[in-house]
């Protein structure tokens, strides 16, 4: 069987799987004028099947409002790890009616997490449409060449929807070291974060790093266990961030949500309420003083995240979806 795809996923050209021959046509770092476009969507209807990431939202949404003006039904539109917010102002409501249906072209959704009611609920998304991937080990090499110690602090990071306000409430007044690592405000506010620099207690040290992932990586694997305080939502966030510390034989601390509860097997993580200070601090307080409980959960999270390998694994999981869908529709048309 053989399978022409237009995706922004470089090395999926390289994936071999169930016999499959891929004939993978790249698609252009920006789209900037109607020209580009129009020869973009073109190329979309000579394929079979158009799969984009979470940094093409706006392309996914251009491509739906192509399907719902002119007649391109050929196109199957397949958007991996979308991320979408719950809207709360008025204007975001009119917003996400638009995009729910321009979202209804969507022929598949490849999502990271198992709990997709928000989703459903918000943007109508059909269940049918759904997928779910696990996630990979990102620099995967990277990682598997470090020996992880523990320097005695604990670490924060990351910049997806990140709810800092609820760490340093958890957190003023503990006898202990944080280490908060992100990017600069003006990049995580575009991914739901906020970081009030002046509000930071007095034991969190703030480190901005300019996206290097090696010194993002370094501070983690030097870290006694990893704190994930994420700000509920209807998507997942921070999955790649604790995935890459359970590879590094982390403990994390992680709020309730999509991604957490629904992915983390039983004993792999401590899950606590999002927005809760009290719990968040007491789940400090009971790995801070417990390091065999510290260390019983790292080996458990060490165990899970290890067979989940890198882009490679991933990428052939994405190529599987594809597969089955594809043979399932031929099924039809017989």
């Amino acid at each position: 069987m053989k399978l022409k795809i237009l995706t922004n996923f470089k090395k999926i050209k390289d994936i071999s799987c169930n016999n499959l021959v891929l004939d993978v046509c790249d698609i252009p770092s920006s789209i900037l004028n109607i020209k580009q476009l129009f020869s973009f969507v073109l190329r979309s209807n000579k394929v079979d099947y158009v799969v984009l990431n979470n940094g093409s939202t706006t392309l996914i949404l251009i491509l739906c409002l192509c399907k719902l003006i002119f007649p391109l039904n050929h196109i199957k539109i397949v958007a991996v790890d979308i991320l979408l917010s719950e809207p709360k102002r008025c204007k975001d409501k009119v917003k996400s009616h638009i995009v729910k249906i321009l979202l209804s072209k969507v022929h598949l959704f490849l999502l990271l997490y198992k709990n997709t009611r928000g989703l459903e609920r918000v943007y109508s998304i059909q269940k049918s449409k759904i997928r779910y991937i696990p996630f990979k080990i990102n620099q995967i090499d990277y990682i598997q060449s470090l020996d992880p110690v523990d320097e005695g602090y604990i670490f924060c990071g990351g910049k997806t929807r990140r709810d800092f306000d609820t760490l340093f409430t958890a957190v003023r007044g503990l006898n202990c070291n944080i280490k908060l690592v992100t990017t600069a405000n003006k990049d995580i506010l575009k991914h739901g974060s906020f970081l009030n620099t002046n509000a930071a207690p007095k034991n969190v040290e703030i480190i901005i790093l300019d996206g290097n992932y090696q010194d993002f990586i370094n501070l983690i694997s030097r870290a006694s266990f990893v704190l994930m305080p994420i700000l509920p939502d209807i998507c997942g966030a921070g999955i790649g961030v604790y995935i890459m510390s359970m590879a590094l034989k982390k403990c994390v601390i992680i709020s309730s949500g999509p991604g957490a509860e629904d992915v983390i097997p039983e004993g792999a993580a401590i899950i606590v309420p999002a927005q809760n200070p009290e719990a968040l601090r007491r789940a400090i307080l009971q790995v801070s003083e417990n390091k065999n409980l510290r260390d019983s959960i790292a080996a458990t999270a060490y165990k899970y995240a290890t067979p989940l390998g890198g882009e490679k694994r991933f990428l052939q999981s994405v190529v599987s979806v594809l597969h089955d869908d594809h043979l399932r529709n031929d099924m039809k048309e017989l």
